[in-house]
């Protein structure tokens, strides 16, 4: 697939997950925005945090996941601050 297509698809604002349809009939869930794109490797992060890495030439389409929330990062903790 088209490298630019790929960035284009990653690079929508807000980040929905996508599915990877792959050459040899796999099928690859990516639910966070944390991908990197190059000419040899796509690389991703699976639920657990690993790298998944496809080769761009494998990726055969790109499909939205169906009933799959949007991305949304961590919200960060404001800290309680005392007044006297």
């Amino acid at each position: 697939m088209d490298l630019e297509v790929i960035r284009q698809t990653l690079n929508e604002r807000p980040f929905r997950p996508i599915v990877f349809h792959l050459d040899n009939g796999e099928k690859q869930l990516v639910k966070h925005p944390e991908i990197l794109v190059s000419e040899i490797n796509v690389i991703a992060l699976d639920d657990d945090g690993r790298p998944i890495f496809i080769k761009p030439d494998a990726i055969t389409a790109i499909h939205y996941a169906r009933n799959a929330a949007p991305y949304r990062p961590p919200r960060s903790r404001k800290r309680a601050t005392s007044r006297r």
